[in-house]
């Protein structure tokens, strides 16, 4: 007895790494749906109440909206599985450089057509104020979420220059330490 309890905790230690590695590419993709889901949700939550849309008003829009998010979505992962490749910056060579250059313009030229495009079918569904305040609107949801995801994040750059830009430290703080 005692030599399969100890044959079977052996087995789960020795299959505990297998278990512990990195989440694959498909873990991966399923959690930035459902970090994607998660967001349309509380956009929706957030701009149906902050916007006073009417039931009428929110079939329409929300159809549309949906579909301008994920033209968004693509553009944007587009453009990240390209510069994926060139996340070591010290690495990065004069060829790189332009395609990196070219790929970062060529991808907020490409936000900017569908925001204008979408802005145009917003307005055909609901008033201009509601359109101007979904603009504001997704802009405060965004910066919040932006400002929670490096919360949940450590700062890489916690030197006390970065801090100084920051406000958090004085000049003092600054002065290199000489031994004496």
């Amino acid at each position: 007895m005692k030599r399969k309890v100890l044959l079977t905790v052996l087995v789960l230690v020795l299959t505990l790494p297998v278990f512990a590695q990195e989440k694959s590419e498909c873990h991966k993709e399923v959690d930035k749906k459902e970090l994607q889901a998660k967001i349309m949700k509380m956009k929706k939550a957030t701009f149906t109440q902050n916007l006073k849309l009417t039931k009428e008003e929110s079939e329409k829009f929300w159809t549309l909206y949906e579909a301008y998010d994920a033209e968004l979505n693509k553009t944007i992962e587009k453009a990240h599985a390209v510069k994926s490749k060139y996340k070591n910056v010290e690495d990065i060579k004069e060829g790189d450089a332009e395609n990196i250059i070219k790929i970062e313009l060529e991808t907020e030229k490409n936000i900017l057509t569908i925001k204008t495009s979408y802005y145009e079918r917003f307005q055909e569904v609901l008033p201009k104020e509601k359109v101007a305040k979904l603009i504001l609107e997704e802009k405060k949801l965004m910066h919040q979420l932006r400002k929670k995801e490096q919360g949940n994040k450590k700062p890489e750059l916690q030197t006390p220059e970065f801090k100084q830009a920051k406000g958090v430290v004085n000049k003092k703080q600054l002065q290199p330490k000489v031994d004496k």
